[in-house]
C-alpha cells in the first residue's frame, strides 16, 4: 500500500477467553462447521474499440475479439455490444459462446451507470474547478432513470463525503454547490512548484560555458542537469496524500452495480511531480471495475495532459478535454458506446495482480480497457472493509467488537506500543471441530487515521483460538495483541470479518499522545 507510515501491528496471541460479562445479541447457533463455497465471481471487461482515424466501431461479433488473462486466452462466457447505454439484440453471428456467465443486462435493457465525482480540491484551481462543477451541474439532465451519482471532495487531508449513491438531481445540485464553496489550494502548490523550475532555470542560464575544465563546476553542472526540472517537495508529499486517498476512497466507498466511472477532478500537473505515486489508484480502479476519466483543474500543459490520460488508459478511460468544460457530456458519451466481455477466473484469493488484454482478431482496430484484475484474500477484503470504516464510517448494528486500549508505553523515535483487547462475538467466528474441541481462526485488520489525515498501512494478521468446549452463547472470545504506533492523536478502527453473513464488524478506540516527561 502507498499510504503514509504510521506504524505497525504486531499480533501476539495470549489467549482466548469468554467475556461473560459482555452480553451481545443472540444470532446463531454456536458451533457451525463451515464447507469451502466455491467462488463464481464474473469479471467484467467494458471494451472500446475504434478505427485508425478515432471512429466508433459497431456491430463486432464475439469470434471478432479475444481475451487474454496473463498472456494466456481464455473463453468469453458472454459477450454483449452496448449503444447509447443499452445493450443491444444480438445478431445470430454475434452469438456470444455457450458459458455459465449470463450477461449483466438484457437485450434492449439499459445499463445502470455510476458516476463516482472525486474533487481534488488540493491541487485544484478555485476558478477552473468552479467552472467545471457548474457545467456539471448544468448537465446533470443527462443521467438517466436508474443512473447514479456521488460526490466526494478532498482537502489534502480528509476525504468529505458531499452526496452519497443517488439519482436525485436536486441532492446532487445541492452537493456540487457545496463543493464550489470549499477552499482550493492548487493555486499555491503550482505557484510553488513554478518558482522552484524557474530557480533551477535562472541557474541554468547563469552557467556560461566559458571552456572551464575544472572538476568542481563541471560536477554542479551535471548535478543542475540532474535536478531539473526540480520538483516542490511540498507537492510531491501532497501528492502522496491525494493518490492514497483516492485509492482509499475506491476501496472503501461503496461499491455500486453497472458500469462504475471515476471523474478525477485534478490538477494534470502533478504528472511532473511523481506520475508513479498514481500507481494504487490504477490497481483499485482495477480491481474494482472502475473506469478513470481524470479532468484538469489547474494549467496544465499538454504533455502533462497527455500523460495522465494514459494512466487512465490503463483502466479503459481516457483524459477529459473540452475547452466547454463539458466532462459529464463527455464522459457519458464514451461510456454509451461498447463491448462488454465477461469471464470466471480460477479464483485462489491470493492477491495476486492479473493482466487483462482485449485483442481484434481484424487487423486496423483500436481497443481501449481496463489492463488488470485483482484475487483479493480474505484478509484484504477485510483490510478494505477496515478502510471503508475508517474513512466514511459504518453502520452501528456492525459495530460489535469491543476494543480496549491499555497503558500505553514508550518504544523509541516518536512512537508507543500499546496493549490491545478485542472481544470478538463467539456467534461471528468459523468453529471447527479439531482434536476433540473446537477452533476459530480470522484475519483481523487494523487502520489508524490521525488529525492531519495521514494513514496506517493496513497489517496482514491473523487470530487463532482453540477450545475445549463449545463456546457458551452470548459470549465474546478474546484477543490480546499489541500495537506499535506513532505518538500522536488518532483513530483507530479494527475489524473482522463475520464468518456467518461476509459483513466487517467492527470496533475502535482513539490513542491519544503521552504527555511530556
Amino acid at each position: 500500500m502507498s499510504f503514509r507510515f504510521l506504524g505497525m501491528i504486531v499480533i501476539s496471541l495470549t489467549g482466548a477467553l469468554p467475556l461473560a460479562a459482555q452480553q451481545p445479541e443472540p444470532r446463531q447457533p454456536m458451533v457451525q462447521v463451515f464447507e469451502e463455497a466455491v467462488d463464481v465471481r464474473v469479471v467484467n471487461v467494458e471494451a472500446v474499440v475504434t478505427d485508425e482515424k478515432g471512429a466508433r466501431v459497431r456491430g463486432l461479433a464475439a469470434k471478432d475479439l479475444r481475451l487474454l488473462v496473463d498472456g494466456h486466452e481464455v473463453p468469453v462466457e458472454y459477450f454483449a455490444e452496448v449503444e447509447d447505454g443499452k445493450a443491444a439484440a444480438a445478431a445470430p453471428a454475434a452469438a456470444a459462446p455457450a458459458g455459465g456467465a449470463q450477461a449483466p443486462a438484457s437485450p434492449g435493457e439499459a445499463v445502470q451507470r455510476s458516476y463516482l465525482i472525486y474533487i481534488d480540491d488540493s491541487f485544484s484551481i478555485a476558478s477552473i474547478r468552479n467552472e467545471a462543477l457548474a457545467k456539471l451541474e448544468r448537465d446533470l439532465k443527462l443521467l438517466r432513470p436508474g443512473d447514479q451519482m456521488a460526490v466526494l471532495a478532498f482537502d489534502g487531508s480528509r476525504i468529505d463525503v458531499l452526496s452519497r449513491w443517488t439519482g436525485d438531481a436536486a441532492a446532487l445540485t445541492a452537493a456540487l454547490e457545496r463543493a464550489r464553496r470549499r477552499p482550493a489550494t492548487g493555486g499555491q502548490q503550482l505557484s510553488h512548484q513554478r518558482a522552484l523550475q524557474a530557480d533551477v532555470k535562472v541557474l541554468f542560464e547563469n552557467d556560461i560555458d566559458d571552456g572551464d575544465t575544472n572538476p568542481l563546476t563541471n560536477n554542479i553542472d551535471r548535478e543542475l542537469e540532474a535536478l531539473g526540472p526540480r520538483v516542490s517537495p511540498e507537492a510531491r508529499t501532497q501528492l502522496g496524500r491525494t493518490a492514497a486517498a483516492v485509492a482509499g476512497a475506491l476501496r472503501g466507498f461503496e461499491v455500486p452495480a453497472g458500469r462504475k466511472v471515476l471523474l478525477l477532478l485534478s490538477g494534470a500537473w502533478t504528472m511532473s511531480v511523481a506520475p508513479q505515486l498514481y500507481r494504487p489508484m490504477v490497481e483499485a480502479a482495477n480491481r474494482l471495475g472502475y473506469t478513470i476519466y481524470p479532468m484538469d483543474l489547474a494549467q496544465s500543459n499538454s504533455s502533462q495532459i497527455t500523460a495522465l490520460g494514459a494512466l487512465a488508459e490503463r483502466t479503459g478511460g481516457r483524459m477529459v478535454v473540452s475547452a466547454k468544460m463539458d466532462v459529464l457530456s463527455e464522459v457519458a458519451a464514451d461510456t454509451g458506446f461498447y463491448y462488454w466481455l465477461g469471464f470466471t477466473p480460477a479464483w485462489k484469493a491470493d492477491d495476486r495482480g492479473h493482466q487483462v488484454t482485449v485483442e481484434a482478431r481484424r487487423p486496423g482496430l483500436r481497443i481501449r480497457a481496463r489492463s488488470g484484475f485483482s484475487d483479493l484474500s480474505k484478509k484484504t477484503e477485510n483490510a478494505m472493509r477496515a478502510e471503508s470504516v475508517l474513512l466514511f464510517g459504518g453502520t452501528e448494528r456492525d459495530r460489535r467488537l469491543i476494543v480496549q486500549l491499555g497503558m500505553p508505553k514508550p518504544a523509541g523515535r516518536g512512537t508507543i506500543e500499546i496493549p490491545v483487547t478485542l472481544g470478538v462475538p463467539v456467534e461471528s467466528l468459523a468453529w471447527t471441530p479439531k482434536d476433540g474441541g473446537y477452533v476459530a481462526e480470522t484475519p483481523v485488520a487494523m487502520a489508524a487515521l490521525d488529525e492531519k489525515g495521514g494513514r496506517a498501512d493496513l497489517p496482514d494478521s491473523h487470530l487463532k483460538v482453540s477450545l475445549k468446549i463449545s463456546p457458551p452463547a452470548r459470549t465474546y472470545a478474546r484477543f490480546q495483541t499489541t500495537i506499535r504506533v506513532r505518538d500522536v492523536r488518532q483513530r483507530l478502527v479494527f475489524s473482522v470479518r463475520d464468518a456467518v453473513d461476509g459483513t466487517a464488524i467492527w470496533g475502535e478506540a482513539e490513542s491519544k499522545p503521552q504527555p511530556a516527561r
